[in-house]
């Protein structure tokens, strides 16, 4: 962040057009990434060169081989299944990550998953990533901690929290894999575009879930709980939101069920709450919207996943409640 604000002093096209610090608090961006996000030349490339003279391409994921693995906005189109995603864009996980492995782990509570099934709690959850390629220590300085690698980043984390939630516990999951910060200054308008495209087709959901990975130190992060290392998490608002009293009481309503359950999960901080902030619009499209800080970029990715069996946990007495 310090490269950004020099460039504000030498460059204020930098200030007027791209420098907002809700956008690069979490993320570590040298000032050669800036420049060239700023002027607009990142994605330099015969691919990225169509996508930007020619709009339809936008919305179509293109690997480095030329394979169309998803859409970006995953609009309606009459050659892709809009949800359907293809083995390059998911994370495989062994029997010990998947959510089977959780009925054998101080975390799981099977009464939970009985109690939501005899009452007829059909509850569904929308899960998505602002920061699509947030990653952990494995990817490193040198990585910018960020990496398209859903085995090294929060997206695979957030596959494994969707086993655990729909093996363990009978909840239903949209676990949506848009790449939003390829463009990082519009990730939020981009993820933004993404929810309102699910509560119009779907109406609202129980629980909707911006997940992250937080930057600081592994020490203010870092728990030894049931003998293994855990990813601690945080929970963050904003008073610009829409529907901030909705939004803080749901934050709320998640610490004290952490509180009660696993409190050292939590971090020093359980909840940030900042005067403004650039995900504050996005926070305002449900009352049942949360964003989640899971570990920082100093956990390894295994710190994380260990950590989605609690969350789940903690979700599913949530939704058991609500």
């Amino acid at each position: 962040m310090p490269y950004v604000q020099l460039l504000n002093f030498s460059m204020p096209i930098v200030e007027v057009q791209a420098y907002d610090e809700g956008v690069y608090i979490e993320n570590k961006l040298d000032l050669k990434e800036v420049v060239i996000e700023t002027l607009g030349v990142k994605n330099i490339s015969t691919y990225g060169i169509i996508s930007n003279e020619i709009s339809f391409f936008k919305n179509i994921k293109i690997d480095s081989t030329f394979n169309i693995t998803e859409t970006a906005t995953k609009p309606i189109l009459p050659f892709f299944s809009p949800y359907e995603l293809s083995e390059n864009s998911m994370v495989m996980v062994n029997e010990e990550e998947s959510g089977v492995f959780n009925k054998v782990s101080a975390a799981y509570d099977p009464k939970l998953k009985l109690e939501l099934e005899l009452e007829g709690l059909n509850k569904k959850i929308l899960l998505h990533y602002t920061h699509s390629q947030e990653g952990y220590s494995e990817i490193g300085a040198k990585g910018n901690w960020n990496s398209f690698d859903n085995s090294l980043n929060i997206m695979g984390v957030g596959d494994v929290l969707t086993k655990e939630l729909e093996e363990g516990y009978g909840i239903s999951v949209i676990n949506d894999k848009t790449i939003h910060d390829i463009d990082y200054t519009k990730c939020y308008e981009q993820s933004y575009k993404t929810v309102e495209m699910y509560l119009q087709e779907y109406g609202d959901f129980d629980l909707i879930i911006d997940l992250h990975r937080n930057s600081a130190t592994e020490s203010m992060t870092t728990v030894n709980l049931n003998g293994e290392d855990l990813a601690r998490i945080m929970f963050v608002t904003a008073q610009n939101s829409p529907r901030y009293i909705a939004n803080m009481e749901l934050a709320q309503q998640f610490t004290s069920i952490a509180e009660g359950v696993f409190p050292t999960l939590l971090s020093g901080m359980p909840i940030l709450d900042r005067p403004s902030g650039i995900y504050g619009n996005n926070l305002g499209l449900s009352d049942n919207m949360i964003l989640i800080e899971l570990g920082t970029n100093e956990n390894s990715i295994e710190d994380a996943k260990r950590s989605t069996k609690y969350i789940a946990r903690i979700i599913a007495e949530y939704l058991k409640d609500k």
